[in-house]
């Protein structure tokens, strides 16, 4: 059985095509994404904007009709932070249902960071561990502290690299008075929640999506001279992160553009990404964040076969 997934986000739009197989696994068939920035300008108006939504619109429509080739008998849709809190959200969704078939769920961030904890569980050594998991997207971060049974703590915070960029380093480049007062903005949303966090004692904190993936890339290339081929379960470390910080802070957007290992379509939104990590590794005093490029995507497909399991058994 083959199901597509279609993850409607802030900064990017993606697809990914996979075929159930016996035994609660699944093979990746195919994988797409689109810088879309659905997001972009909508967090003052919380409205998503004309423009984003026919951006966004197309790249579904063209996703929707490459998966067709695969003879899907299932599309799993799901729209997180810049839908979930824009006022014409639904109906943008709407537009998307009228235009593909396709059902977008306009998922919570305790949802939102459920799925991800599911999938980032998934490949890693973990049993018996009590793991962090910390997403960063466009508009929200999720943090998910448990020992895949129980969760400690899951919260959604609009702590987004999109969002921050946007509310605060609006200068190229940006001020150190900006840094300084978004650094001071993630210290108070966050001391409560890593304080909750710290007391909880995790053993490994585990990071995805794109902005920490793109930041364990820049300070492995910047280090070692030679891009990182192999990001899932790489190792970025506090002391590695404050020196790629110290390189990134003073350049404008047309010299991180000449940065090594830096993914030119983050460019804007990547010191926004280093001041929040660099910020939150501090106040939970952890050393080390292990990378997966397992997230959400792969969370709602392992969701889907474990509530669809008996059907899923009777077509094997």
């Amino acid at each position: 059985m083959n199901i597509a997934v279609f993850d409607i986000g802030t900064n990017s739009i993606h697809m990914l095509v996979a075929k159930i197989q016996p035994g609660r696994t699944f093979k990746i068939l195919e994988r797409e994404k689109d810088t879309t920035r659905l997001g972009d300008g909508s967090f003052e108006e919380r409205r998503l904007r004309k423009a984003s939504m026919r951006r966004a619109l197309s790249v579904i429509e063209q996703f929707h009709l490459m998966s067709k080739k695969y003879r899907i008998k299932k599309s799993i849709g799901v729209a997180t932070s810049a839908v979930r809190d824009a006022k014409n959200g639904k109906l943008f969704i709407k537009e998307v249902y009228r235009r593909t078939g396709i059902r977008i769920r306009i998922i919570s961030g305790d949802e939102e960071g459920r799925l991800i904890e599911l999938a980032a569980r998934s490949n890693m050594d973990v049993e018996g561990k009590k793991t962090l998991v910390v997403d960063i997207g466009g508009g929200s971060m999720e943090l998910i502290a448990g020992d895949g049974k129980k969760h400690h703590f899951l919260e959604s915070f609009p702590l987004g690299v999109a969002r921050l960029t946007d509310h605060f380093l609006r200068k190229d480049p940006p001020s150190s008075k900006q840094m300084k007062r978004l650094e001071k903005y993630i210290e108070k949303t966050l001391e409560v929640p890593a304080r909750k966090i710290r007391k909880y004692e995790v053993s490994l904190v585990i990071g995805t999506a794109g902005t920490l993936i793109n930041l364990g890339s820049m300070a492995f290339e910047s280090e070692y001279a030679r891009p990182l081929k192999i990001t899932h379960h790489h190792v970025l470390k506090n002391k590695q992160l404050e020196k790629l910080h110290g390189q990134i802070a003073p350049l404008s957007l047309r010299e991180k553009l000449n940065f090594p290992g830096l993914d030119s379509k983050r460019a804007d939104i990547i010191l926004a990404g280093s001041i929040l990590v660099r910020t939150l590794m501090r106040l939970l005093r952890i050393e080390e964040i292990i990378l997966s490029k397992r997230g959400i995507r792969e969370g709602i497909i392992l969701d889907f076969i474990a509530k669809n399991r008996r059907s899923l058994s009777r077509r094997s």
